[in-house]
């Protein structure tokens, strides 16, 4: 039953909200979460499409960086119900002529891999692993805390050889990484399909340390959840729910209500207004979070005029997703996998793209507002490994290619074109996998960039990270310079969703962060926070 006042609200149900609210419940505050669909989990969402009983998941598939001991453990959500399997090998490229790379758990079979294009790239792949092992642990660290300034991030790593490189990749771009270590082209597309799946074009300075981060953190089990990435946020909400917390879905908010400069109380979409006694926690993006449910009026009057520029200016990703999801009779079948037959067992397959040429012309397309002739498809079966998010001895699988939200001839354009561009796209895939042919294929449900803005309106213009990753929108500057403590102008008021340090994406970093600033703010004494 429904409360008139909570300790803490969380408006959103996404996984970050999720994370913010378990962790504030166990710590035994009250806590009401608020989605306004009728279901929770935000990117987290898997959804019956195509065909009865054929589950798919539009957003997240894999969970390369969710934490275990940060979140898991604290949580206990094994015991919630949440099972995740292990694929290996993590990522294959193949291409049209049957060879292919993999990237194992075991990076010295990852090694053999690259031998076989180049001994030099494989040893140069071996002597950056070693270099620096450390890298992903670092980065692991900063997420999960609030960011530090950048003369703080920068002073220790000056000091050493090895930090001066990071640093020097850290204003680089991934093609920069990937052409000064690496000779071989088709090493370089595996790497750069590899650094470039997390929104961030490949010629874009200030990410190189991207390729470099997922080189370490692809080696580590990337895990499929049972059942589909919902049962991440129904675990999340039984946590909430075992501690104490209310976690409603259908309920709406149509404002976040400020008295005397604090936020003080939420009213729903049916009318009914709830107190927060101690704080309310924004899952949601900034533009809705204080235009469209504080207002911008309040918001100039409160934070001024600068904050409220800020807010407008707050960047989508540079590039997003088109996505088409299949019901099968069977999984994609490789021709590569004649020569290594690990292929079938991975978890993402990339294929399409044979040129560093084509890679740079599909970034520029993506600039340019053009739905790419240059395909680069991004595949995952996960029936393969987990049988339940379809009927006995069928399979679901989807295709990402690589897109712009914002069309030269506007967003609007996507659902004209949708349904031939994946035409386009599932002709290339037939010819690294001759079956998905209509004989195999059951259905299919084409997700344009449109389609993500209207399914989770906080992936603003189909922003599957809930915000752009170029360096001005990253660490101390996201959401905007000065206010990336998750602690907002409005007292009372804070952000815990993607658009916060770290990023978007399943890690439940931003939530951890903001529930722990929280705490620390009602004088609760974060127990699960340490600091790295």
């Amino acid at each position: 039953m429904m409360e008139s006042a909570y300790d803490v609200i969380v408006v959103g149900g996404g996984h970050n909200g999720l994370v913010c609210a378990a962790f504030l419940a166990k710590a035994g505050l009250s806590v009401l979460v608020l989605e306004k669909r009728h279901n929770i989990g935000g990117g987290c969402s898997t959804e019956e499409m195509t065909l009865p009983g054929f589950k798919h998941n539009l957003h997240s598939m894999a969970h390369t960086w969710l934490n275990r001991e940060r979140i898991f453990q604290p949580l206990e959500l094994d015991k919630y119900g949440l099972r995740y399997v292990y694929p290996d090998p993590v990522y294959c490229m193949v291409f049209e002529d049957g060879s292919s790379i993999g990237l194992y758990r075991d990076y010295r079979r990852t090694l053999a891999d690259i031998e076989k294009f180049s001994k030099k790239d494989a040893k140069s792949y071996q002597d950056i692993y070693a270099t620096f092992k450390g890298v992903t642990a670092l980065v692991q660290a900063a997420w999960y805390n609030p960011p530090l300034p950048p003369s703080k991030v920068s002073a220790p790593l000056e000091q050493t050889e090895n930090g001066r490189r990071v640093l020097k990749y850290m204003q680089a771009s991934p093609f920069v990484f990937c052409n000064e270590n690496f000779e071989n082209e088709r090493v370089k597309l595996w790497l750069l399909m590899m650094g470039t799946q997390g929104s961030n074009p490949g010629d874009l300075y200030g990410t190189g340390i991207m390729t470099l981060v997922l080189l370490y953190g692809l080696h580590a089990p990337v895990g499929i959840a049972e059942g589909g990435s919902r049962s991440l946020a129904e675990a999340l909400a039984r946590c909430v729910e075992a501690h104490g917390g209310t976690v409603l879905r259908n309920a709406g908010v149509q404002k976040i209500l400020v008295r005397n400069r604090r936020a003080v109380a939420v009213r729903l979409e049916d009318g009914n207004e709830i107190a927060a006694r101690k704080g309310i926690a924004s899952n949601t993006t900034p533009l809705p979070t204080f235009f469209d449910l504080i207002g911008r009026e309040t918001i100039e009057e409160i934070a001024g005029e600068r904050f409220a520029h800020d807010v407008e200016h707050y960047q989508p990703d540079l590039m997003t997703l088109f996505t088409t999801h299949y019901a099968l009779n069977e999984p994609p079948r490789y021709v590569a996998a004649e020569n290594n037959p690990a292929i079938h067992s991975s978890a993402f397959v990339a294929w399409g793209m044979e040129s560093l040429l084509d890679l740079q012309l599909l970034f520029n397309d993506i600039k340019a507002g053009v739905p790419s002739p240059h395909l680069s498809g991004y595949s995952i079966c996960p029936t393969i490994h987990d049988p339940t998010q379809a009927p006995p001895g069928k399979h679901t699988a989807f295709a990402w290619q690589f897109a712009t939200y914002q069309l030269k001839d506007g967003p609007e354009k996507w659902d004209e074109v949708k349904e031939d561009y994946a035409d386009q796209i599932e002709a290339l895939w037939r010819r690294y996998a001759p079956n998905m042919t209509w004989d195999n294929i059951l259905a299919r449900y084409v997700y344009s960039p449109l389609d993500i803005e209207r399914t989770t309106p906080s992936m603003f213009r189909g922003a599957k990270l809930h915000g752009s990753v170029g360096p001005d929108q990253m660490g101390f500057f996201r959401p905007f310079p000065g206010w990336s403590h998750y602690r907002m102008p409005i007292e009372g008021l804070y952000l815990c969703g993607g658009s916060c340090h770290p990023q978007g994406g399943i890690t439940a970093a931003p939530g951890y962060n903001a529930a722990g600033v929280m705490a620390q703010d009602f004088g609760i004494k974060p127990w699960w926070m340490r600091r790295s």
